[in-house]
């Protein structure tokens, strides 16, 4: 039954998605006319065509809270529009996609604890009601329009129409009432029978029923609307009766068309009784592809975005950053190869063309500026969520302003609305001032530019420029040349005389390119900590560590954050705007004194221009940061070996007694050296290690590990394996595992000579240790990536497949397969993150941390 439910959801999503594709192919003919209609439309018709839109959407969402109520259950609006907006879009796709959707996204409500019964109860009345709206609508014009001016085929569509609708309102009547509709349903599918106990047993309000009546009769009067200001955009001699029934006509060919809502057939019922009104079949076709526009397209486009479209979403976050950053390309290339556009093509020449920016140079610097906008956007920054948002607004001002509409202004526009919607996202702050430049820097910023202009304004005025030869003017020319970047300043007459402001319009571009982009530039910077913090994380550490990682938190990487009142600290480390927390706090076992801290530090870490990240996090820790509203995502599995209950005996440690025996028979032998180390142990040590990092070709990392520092080595326990002359082939280090009756080790290490099975040697050797100092459990550390074959979701999926096939992840399947021979219990580990785009830049962040500073 499992397998075929997984082959229902594949096979319907194969139909959705040809579907679609089939849909947007077929009609993309509709789409470019559309487009090119748009063109020669007027902008503020058009934007009010858009609110219109919007307002279809927010209507319907009232509808759809309505008919919750009246069944005594509050849905949300915000829940209610998504919940309308989804169903929209795929029902297009859906034979009868009106009614068969009713069906899905019942998960959406299911967050709000109200059941699927009650969803598809009130999904009913809410197309019920928007048939009976229609019905209304149907009636007022059959009687007071039609009986005297339509012709007999119309009525009989329209009676058609009427009839259709009172009977699907009869068999839901008959149905709920276990009329001969139930009855027959029932005999057919039997199922039906504990739906019908389900939605019987609901009482229904009439208020609410009738203010849902109320607001579907408003989406009606929107859609009126919509073609009436469709007319206006094109510029015609509106008419409201031709407007009453071309809609009625056109929806209900919408709402009863088996498949795709009527596309094609919709669009032809409205140009034919658009033509008997008197319009032209080239404005019929212009009226009612707008009105598409306006009623179906923008709907369902929304609809589309709303799958994948959330205020933390990629999507949100990097669409105006991108679009900033190709509008910055544009400029900067129209601006170096003029000849590489047409006079007004790319982007950026419409400001160019509007007289606020003069010359190339401005062009330029408006490109540059573009481009770091969309650099600091993409890190979160404020002070570029201001200039991004400025900027776009102008341009959509400029591109509207002689009441054509294009490409870059809508756009802009929409990625205005983008930058809105994810306010809350920028929030790291900008440099307030120049101060962090240096001294000489900002002088010669300011210095050169002046004198440089000064002297060339003196030597060429009298034969390259007509401007004043005094020196007020020659300033006034340099700070137009350099600061406004004007190309005409001082009126050059020669070529030289344009090259010189050319010269100095380009070295002004550059100068307010590097003050803006001090400006703009986050200050965030790790503090070292003192030495009485270190004395006091050590003693929370002891009092409080319950984490095999615990001793890396004070292994002198790292700042310290404390609550208020020193009883618990976080260990995090600064990088490309990021806090990276290792693990959690360390506090007292107590959900709330854990919660306010991590709140306090995010707090910090805010007002800081920090973004968080908690790195190797426990399942078991979930739920705190979850109750934070943060996101996870699995990062690998951690190996803990029940060292009371192991031994070698049985099949699955053949390969362990194997190991065993053939180093003990060449003569190989294990020490453990207890700290203090000495000297020279120490030194050998250091051979092995070098010689590892040598042939593996790794440099130290750190963080959520060490690195072979014989501070720390020499104060922990040491097992190696030597041969018969005492040299050490291999070795690893114990170091404190803060778990209560676990152990763990940090290096584990070897040369290129040591003997095959050298490491299950030492392990074996280390869970004899562990027996001897009463441990219970062996932590071996993290199988990054390792779990991911019960992970769920496309990532997921893809993770795991490219995990168990590719090359690149090789080393990290063998060491999964290692840890396995020792039949470990694998706990999960996560990374705990805020938004989509910090799970994008996790693993540069992290590699980042990792490294060891030279």
């Amino acid at each position: 039954m499992k397998n075929w439910k997984v082959f229902f959801k594949i096979f319907f999503g194969l139909i959705l998605l040809f579907g679609g594709v089939f849909f947007f192919i077929d009609q993309r003919s509709e789409v470019i006319a559309a487009g090119q209609l748009i063109q020669d439309s007027a902008p503020l018709w058009l934007a009010t065509g858009a609110a219109l839109s919007l307002g279809y959407i927010f209507v319907h969402g009232l509808v759809y809270t309505a008919s919750f109520k009246a069944l005594s259950y509050k849905l949300s609006l915000p829940v209610a529009i998504k919940l309308f907006l989804k169903r929209n879009f795929v029902g297009v796709f859906l034979p009868a996609g009106g009614f068969t959707s009713i069906a899905l996204f019942r998960n959406d409500t299911a967050k709000e604890e109200i059941s699927r019964s009650t969803t598809d109860f009130a999904s009913v009345i809410y197309t019920l009601v928007n048939l009976l709206s229609l019905l209304l609508l149907s009636l007022f014009v059959l009687f007071f329009w039609g009986i005297h001016n339509a012709s007999e085929s119309f009525l009989l569509f329209l009676a058609g129409s009427l009839g259709l609708c009172i009977a699907i309102t009869y068999g839901i009547v008959s149905f709920y009432r276990k009329k001969a509709v139930f009855r027959l349903t029932a005999r057919y599918f039997p199922s039906v029978q504990s739906f019908h106990q389900d939605i019987s047993s609901k009482k229904l309000t009439m208020k609410p029923l009738i203010l849902s009546l109320v607001w579907a009769l408003v989406v009606e009067l929107i859609g009126i609307f919509h073609l009436y200001v469709s007319m206006l955009a094109l510029h015609l001699e509106p008419s409201m009766e031709a407007c009453l029934i071309v809609y009625t006509v056109a929806t209900l060919f919408y709402c009863f068309s088996p498949f795709m809502k009527g596309v094609g057939l919709v669009e032809i019922s409205m140009v034919v009784l658009l033509c008997r009104f008197g319009y032209t079949e080239q404005q019929a076709i212009s009226i009612s592809l707008l009105y598409r526009l306006f009623e179906f397209w923008v709907p369902l486009l929304i609809g589309g975005m709303s799958f994948f479209v959330r205020k933390d979403n990629i999507l949100v976050r990097v669409l105006p950053a991108i679009f900033l950053f190709v509008l910055g390309l544009l400029n900067i290339i129209s601006a170096i190869v003029p000849s590489f556009f047409s006079a007004g093509e790319p982007i950026m020449m419409i400001f160019g063309e509007s007289g606020l920016f003069r010359s190339t140079s401005s062009v330029l610097l408006v490109g540059i500026v573009c481009i770091l906008c969309a650099i600091f956007l993409f890190r979160g920054l404020r002070a570029a969520w201001y200039l991004s948002l400025i900027l776009c607004l102008v341009l959509c001002i400029i591109s509207f302003k002689d009441g054509k509409v294009n490409a870059e202004g809508i756009g802009a526009f929409v990625v205005v609305v983008v930058l809105l919607y994810s306010y809350r996202n920028y929030f790291v702050p900008s440099r307030r001032s120049l101060l962090p430049l240096k001294y000489k820097v900002l002088m010669a910023l300011i210095l050169c530019p002046l004198v440089y202009g000064l002297i060339g304004f003196s030597l060429l005025h009298r034969t390259d420029f007509t401007g004043q030869a005094t020196v007020v003017g020659m300033i006034k020319a340099t700070f137009q040349a350099f600061v406004l970047l004007d190309a005409h300043a001082g009126y050059p007459h020669t070529l030289l005389g344009h090259s010189f402001i050319y010269s100095l319009n380009l070295l002004g571009a550059g100068c307010i390119s590097v003050l803006i982009y001090s400006l703009l530039r986050p200050v965030t910077k790790a503090e070292s900590p003192i030495g009485r913090e270190v004395e006091l994380a050590q003693m929370l550490l002891e009092k409080y560590g319950r984490s095999p990682v615990d001793y890396f938190k004070t292994y002198g990487d790292k700042s310290f954050y404390f609550n208020a009142n020193k009883t618990g600290f976080i260990a995090y480390k600064i990088t490309f705007g990021f806090a990276v927390v290792l693990e959690g706090p360390v506090c007292a076992n107590n959900r709330d004194i854990m919660l306010d801290l991590i709140q306090s530090f995010e707090r910090y870490c805010r007002t800081q221009g920090l973004k968080v990240t908690y790195y190797r996090v426990d399942i078991m820790q979930l739920g705190l940061y979850q109750a934070l509203g943060k996101k996870h995502f699995l990062i690998g599995e951690e190996a803990i070996v029940d060292v009371t209950n192991f031994n070698l005996q049985g099949k699955k440690r053949k390969s362990l007694r194997n190991a065993v025996n053939t180093i003990e028979r060449k003569g190989y032998q294990t020490q453990c050296y207890r700290a203090p180390l000495s000297e020279a142990l120490i030194a050998k040590l250091r051979l092995v290690s070098d010689s590892w990092l040598i042939d593996m070709k790794r440099s130290e990392r750190v963080f959520s590990q060490g690195m072979f520092e014989e501070s720390k080595v020499r104060n922990s326990d040491v097992i190696t394996l030597e041969d018969e002359h005492g040299t050490i082939l291999s070795f690893l280090n114990i170091i404190p595992d803060y778990t209560p009756k676990e152990a763990t080790y940090d290096l584990i290490r070897k040369t290129d000579t040591a003997p095959g099975g050298n490491m299950d040697v030492l392990l074996l050797r280390f869970i004899s240790y562990c027996k001897e100092e009463g441990y219970e459990m062996l932590n071996m550390g993290l199988a990054p990536l390792s779990g991911f074959e019960r992970k769920k979701g496309i990532i997921g999926t893809a993770i795991h497949f490219l995990y168990n096939n590719h090359k690149y992840f090789k080393n990290t399947r063998g060491l999964r397969e290692f840890k396995e021979k020792y039949d470990p219990l694998w706990i999960q580990k996560y990374i705990i993150y805020s938004h989509d785009i910090d799970l994008l830049t996790a693993p540069l962040v992290i590699n980042k941390v990792m490294r060891v500073k030279k």
